[in-house]
């Protein structure tokens, strides 16, 4: 009897177990598929997020997509709240930004709980008319963290180089070696140090333009330094800055045209014609000119000035 009644009792509780095992694997199953349901949802709110930033349609739909209280942060442009601080985000984007496309169809989504993260590239147009990415130092790679309240975005982070159109040159040179030597962007660097030397020079411009050199230089500018006490070489910032306080005293320039800039890269060279006045022998000098210089890291490390540097010795008597 004992034995029967043992026996009746395994089969109850193998029984009850089963069926508990069973219960557990249903509601593992509905938890999955509502925690489906609920990331299906949350990645059309982020697709229609980026549907309607590429559109530019800035709708109230748009703005329902977030909380209240949502809170958004942006590199360089920082955080901000609610609706009001979305509106501003996206005013402070349109002043720079002609358009913006995300490859939606390639997003990689990862989803935690609440979060829903999205990784993928964008593209667009600056208000310059400059198309971004270059796809030599940048790549328009970007990650946006949302996490959600229910179904609306509570928080949007947005982890992208603000640099889209590889502007940022003194970072670059810090940090892309390969590609500096072929990009065309450093030739305008080139070019712009050089205009704003020339600018500071004559008076277009206000600024120190010893601080364009490096604190190391390569200058030279040949000629009799006993007679004409500017030229010579030169190896340092402040000895750079010497040399224009000498020249300002001894030389009073009457004509200084630049025929032409030639660029290579951070190398460069200008051409022109001058004419100086030499106050030591009040005679004025006329001479065609040739500078080479270089550029590294936003400041002059080459400045070499070539001049009729013997007609300039045999004039001055």
């Amino acid at each position: 009897m004992k034995k029967a009644v043992m026996i009746t009792l395994c089969l109850l509780l193998t029984s009850s177990i089963c069926a508990q095992q069973k219960n557990i694997k249903t509601m593992i199953k509905q938890k999955e598929m509502e925690n489906s349901d609920v990331f299906e949802r949350r990645k059309k709110k982020v697709q229609t997020y980026f549907e309607k930033v590429d559109s530019g349609k800035f709708d109230i739909d748009y703005y329902n997509l977030f909380t209240e209280d949502t809170e958004l942060y942006f590199p360089k442009f920082g955080f901000s709240q609610g609706k009001e601080g979305i509106r501003q985000f996206g005013e402070t984007m349109a002043g720079f930004l002609k358009n913006i496309s995300h490859d939606i169809e390639t997003f990689n989504y990862i989803v935690s709980e609440n979060f829903v993260v999205v990784e993928g590239t964008e593209k667009g147009t600056l208000q310059s008319g400059k198309e971004w990415p270059d796809h030599t130092i940048a790549f328009g790679k970007f990650c946006n963290v949302f996490e959600f309240e229910k179904d609306l975005i509570k928080r949007m982070y947005i982890y992208v180089d603000p640099d889209v159109a590889s502007e940022d040159i003194d970072r670059i040179l810090l940090l892309n070696k390969e590609a500096k030597k072929n990009h065309p962007l450093f030739a305008n660097q080139t070019e712009m140090i050089i205009k704003m030397f020339y600018d500071i020079q004559f008076g277009k411009k206000e600024g120190n333009i010893a601080e364009l050199f490096a604190d190391t230089v390569d200058w030279d500018l040949p000629g009799n330094k006993e007679k004409f006490p500017w030229t010579g070489k030169r190896h340092t910032k402040n000895e750079v800055a010497a040399f224009f306080q000498e020249l300002s005293k001894n030389v009073e320039s009457k004509k200084f045209e630049i025929d032409f800039i030639s660029v290579n890269g951070q190398n460069a060279t200008a051409a022109g014609r001058l004419s100086s006045k030499i106050l030591k022998y009040d005679k004025v000098f006329d001479t065609e000119f040739v500078v080479i210089f270089k550029v590294m890291n936003g400041k002059i490390v080459k400045y070499h000035f070539l001049e009729d540097s013997y007609k300039l010795n045999e004039e001055m008597q």
